[in-house]
């Protein structure tokens, strides 16, 4: 788990200091180690050292400060999880010096791998995941993707055919962020890395920043900065030094529409619950102590369970605004959990005048705007403190299994999709009429899908701003045809809500801190099996995650069972009400929004006025986030 990034230049060369920004942006990464190479004329790969770089190698190298002008650099900090020792040094060179690799994240079943490439003739200098995709790559070239298990974003320069080969893991776990022009390419695992570089011109995406409104994200590829794109989950890119030629190509799709398979509902359960134990396994591999995130919901608590049976002297970690467990707070049935399965725990609990303390600077890190704050970034704060490195997360069983309320309430939208035709009967006269004449153009899936995780909708984005944009529907332009509309909407999760959404910014809060986080619910193998399930065992159209709770049930408390489903944010809305010094803080940021005359101040004042009503607050924070962000990023 590191930060890594590259500069590409295909008719120019440029001093070392570039990358050096670019690697100092993102040190918050990888505080172990720092390393650097240089592509020379002839393709010759020159290693270098920085400042952080561990002593015993940083005496046999040049440093990078002093290298010379080149075409192509590559940049990486490291955070040591796997094989601590210094042959885990990245970039990592193969002996004859023709494969040169930077990457960020962990595979999972290196081990596997690594028996089958030496069965096959490799050999390999160190025990580490890294140089399994390293010979990997020499062994099958692109195919390596394919067999690869886990969460990554990496480069490889390839000296014998002049290219760099980008790739990006299948459901967007590790961030690539690149700008691409006839200059060349600039890339990295923060955006303000590639800012860092001084080869880009930081501009407002404004398409991009209004699908952000709608979506509370922006949706991958595309960001808020005018020519910064992410590399699309589960796609590689190939660059071409010579001759410029690009290729981009998807190694894996979001499986939808598979034959499926004939199972009992009992023979399913006792199937997911063994393929988690495994999946389980393969990612408490490592070298540095690993602990869960345990909210006292489902998900967590049973995968806290399952790493229990599997981790002697496993602990959790649970986070609390109140410890009263009403609201997001599910301390005490997370307390109570702990205490059953006896294992240590981590209590957290954050107050107001906690999170007003890094307020600034935790939105300041972020890369576009938000309508709330992440509780990971105190979570992840909290076990740095405590000397953690790895934390499990029990995100993505509600998008692989149908956590969500809207694989249940779909059904009343279809029903109302009768009275579409009373849209032309209704004049937009207000916000509300508006609103109902919104929700009657709902006419497919993906529309569906948007509404329900809508921030800020089309019409008061006309209402905010002048400028022209295309509704979010109309920009991606992403319809499938699934045999049930939960199958559709388990697609829409997992390709905008976990890819663009969950990971994206669990990745910042986390790594903010040197903090790894990995997902076994997000297992692409269990992904893909869960897709050849009758539909009937996947939904059953009563009950949210029907298979994924029979499981649950072997493992955890009929109370965590029976509680309601809760969204795990901080309570930035109470807050805003009981404490001055947040109200304050979000004023003065609309207040400097309002004179950039970008947008219609009669429109924020309308919803500052309307704050205490909870869809109004999220749109209010939303714009306070965007001033904050311009401030940091725009304006600088």
């Amino acid at each position: 788990m590191c930060g890594i990034c590259g500069i590409i230049r295909f008719d120019e060369k440029i001093a070392p200091v570039a990358i050096q920004r670019m690697t100092a942006a993102i040190r918050h990464r990888g505080p172990d180690d720092e390393g650097y190479i240089s592509i020379g004329d002839e393709g010759n790969i020159k290693s270098f050292a920085g400042d952080d770089t561990v002593a015993s190698l940083k005496n046999s190298m040049f440093s990078v400060a002093g290298g010379s002008f080149s075409n192509v650099w590559l940049g990486f900090r490291r955070l040591s999880i796997i094989d601590l020792s210094t042959h885990g040094h990245q970039p990592m060179v193969t002996s004859d010096r023709e494969l040169a690799l930077i990457f960020n994240g962990e595979i999972y079943n290196y081990k596997e791998l690594r028996q089958q490439l030496q069965s096959l003739g490799q050999v390999f200098q160190s025990n580490t995941d890294t140089e399994v995709i390293l010979l990997g790559y020499r062994q099958w070239g692109r195919g390596v993707l394919d067999r690869l298990n886990g969460m990554f974003a990496f480069a490889i320069f390839d000296k014998v055919a002049g290219e760099v080969f980008f790739a990006r893991d299948r459901l967007g776990i590790k961030p690539l962020f690149y700008s691409l022009s006839e200059q060349g390419i600039v890339w990295a695992s923060e955006i303000k890395a590639v800012l860092q570089s001084g080869l880009i011109r930081s501009q407002v995406n404004w398409q991009g920043l209004f699908a952000n409104y709608q979506l509370q994200t922006t949706p991958s590829p595309f960001t808020c900065f005018e020519n910064i794109h992410s590399l699309e989950p589960a796609s590689f890119m190939v660059i071409n030094v010579y001759n410029k030629k690009v290729i981009k190509e998807y190694y894996w799709h979001i499986p939808i529409n598979k034959p499926s398979i004939t199972i009992t509902a009992e023979d399913a359960v006792a199937e997911l619950d063994y393929r988690l134990q495994n999946i389980v396994a393969r990612q408490l591999r490592s070298d540095v102590p690993v602990t869960s995130l345990m909210s006292g919901g489902i998900d967590s608590t049973t995968l806290t369970a399952i790493c229990t049976q599997q981790y002697k002297g496993f602990d959790c970690y649970s986070l609390g605004f109140d410890g009263s467990g009403l609201g997001a707070d599910e301390l005490p049935q997370a307390i109570a959990m702990a205490k059953m399965l006896d294992i240590k725990q981590h209590v957290h609990e954050i107050k107001p005048g906690d999170v007003i303390d890094t307020l600034d600077a935790d939105l300041r890190h972020f890369e576009e705007p938000y309508v709330n704050l992440e509780p990971a970034i105190a979570s992840s704060a909290y076990l740095h403190r405590e000397g953690y490195k790895v934390v499990m997360n029990g995100l993505g069983a509600d998008e692989v299994f149908g956590g969500y309320a809207h694989y249940l309430d779909y059904r009343n939208w279809q029903d109302r999709r009768k009275l579409a035709f009373l849209k032309g009967f209704i004049p937009p006269i207000n916000d509300f009429a508006r609103k109902v004449r919104s929700y009657l153009s709902i006419d497919n899936s993906f529309k569906y899908f948007i509404n329900s995780r809508m921030g800020i909708r089309p019409f008061e984005i006309r209402q905010l701003t002048d400028k022209s944009f295309l509704p979010v529907n109309l920009f991606l332009r992403d319809n499938v045809d699934a045999r049930t509309i939960p199958e559709e909407l388990s697609y829409y999760d997992l390709k905008y809500y976990i890819g663009s959404h969950h990971v994206y910014r669990d990745d910042l809060s986390s790594m903010r801190y040197s903090l790894e986080v990995r997902y076994p619910y997000l297992d692409h193998e269990l992904i893909d099996w869960v897709a050849t399930l009758p539909l009937s065992i996947r939904y059953d159209g009563a009950t949210t995650k029907p298979l994924m709770r029979k499981v649950a049930e072997r493992y955890i408390t009929a109370e965590n069972m029976s509680m309601p489903k809760k969204g795990f944010n901080l309570p930035l809305d109470h807050w805003m009400k009981t404490s001055t010094a947040i109200q304050d803080y979000a004023r003065q940021h609309l207040d400097a929004l309002e004179q950039r005359d970008v947008f219609d101040k009669k429109t924020i004042e309308k919803w500052w006025r309307r704050r205490d009503q909870g869809v109004y607050f999220s749109k209010i924070w939303q714009l306070v986030t965007t001033e904050v962000w311009m401030d940091e990023y725009i304006d600088a």
